[in-house]
């Protein structure tokens, strides 16, 4: 695997806690370090990939929308939909208040 064109040092991992208001310890500066700096040499490898003949995509699957036709259904009673309700209040669902 190539190497990543330059080092990553331990204040510059220190610097991104810092950024990401992230509190490690020595142990983890250097475990991160070594992690960061795998990271940075696959990411050098697939920069060194031949990339120019793969068109640009947003997605690796080809999407589309599948859609069905609108069709009138009869739709639940209310006696129904509030059947399993915990509580019921007529014909709403009786629920705590999120806001005073």
């Amino acid at each position: 695997m190539p190497e990543p064109e330059s080092e990553l040092s331990s204040a510059e991992v220190e610097h991104v806690a810092r950024l990401a208001r992230l509190g490690i310890t020595a142990e983890e500066v250097t475990r991160y370090r070594d992690q960061l700096r795998n990271i940075l040499a696959h990411i050098n490898a697939l920069n060194q990939a031949d990339t120019s003949q793969v068109p640009a995509t947003a997605h690796p699957l080809e999407e589309r929308n599948v859609m069905r036709a609108d069709e009138v259904r009869p739709c639940l009673s209310v006696e129904d939909a509030l059947r399993n309700a915990p509580k019921v209040d007529g014909a709403y669902f009786k629920v705590k208040a999120i806001q005073e």
